[in-house]
């Protein structure tokens, strides 16, 4: 089993979609391989008719996972920049 772990964890991911939700914020964490990190923001407004309409907008790029808390930061900051 030892043997299997260590072989498993040299693989990399090539392509990574995480949706990331808090305090009334939501975005994706999101990696097509060997392209960086990107954390999306979806900042939601309401349209023209009154139906809400998403925008997603990179709020950050980066060479190494962030952690969930970092990620959720990155987030927030996003939506209360935009207010």
């Amino acid at each position: 089993a030892a043997t299997i772990d260590r072989f498993y964890n040299k693989f990399e991911s090539i392509f990574y979609l995480k949706p990331f939700s808090d305090k009334n914020v939501y975005g994706w964490l999101y990696r097509v391989y060997p392209e960086p990190w990107q954390v999306v923001w979806e900042n939601v407004k309401p349209g023209k008719d009154g139906s809400p309409e998403v925008e997603y907008v990179v709020v950050a790029t980066l060479d190494k996972k962030p952690s969930y808390s970092d990620t959720i930061g990155m987030l927030m900051k996003a939506s209360q920049s935009n207010k």
